[in-house]
């Protein structure tokens, strides 16, 4: 009886500590305005705008231009740390109609990506 009783609580902790496994969440991304694309101006700049909401503190935001490998905006100082943060980044030197891709990285590892599409006149 003892053996039994006491491989029913070994199986119980085990249950227990699967089912207490910490759940890993994402930063979400919302544009201003729910809109993910705008209209570069005359001397073809645009500020994205929008919110970026996360169960653990953010450690970074990256943008980068589509089909490019190296970032042009890196913001490791002002996202860092928060959970709740208002973004407005200006883009420049939109020629063509241009895909900014945006990562946004918090301190758990979780990520996100989204795209904004910058068009010209």
């Amino acid at each position: 009886m003892k053996t039994k009783s006491f491989l029913v609580m070994v199986l119980f902790a085990l249950f227990f500590i699967v089912s207490c496994k910490k759940q890993s969440s994402h930063p979400q991304l919302t544009f201003s305005n729910n809109v993910a694309q705008g209209i570069a101006n005359a001397n073809g700049e645009y500020t994205i705008k929008g919110h970026i909401s996360s169960a653990v503190s953010l450690s970074k935001v990256v943008l980068t231009k589509e089909g490019q490998t190296t970032p042009f905006l890196v913001d490791d100082a002002t996202a860092k740390n928060k959970n709740e943060y208002d973004f407005s980044y200006l883009v420049t030197g939109i020629t063509v109609n241009t895909y900014i891709i945006i990562d946004a990285f918090d301190q758990g590892g979780g990520k996100i990506t989204q795209s904004f599409l910058i068009t010209i006149k």
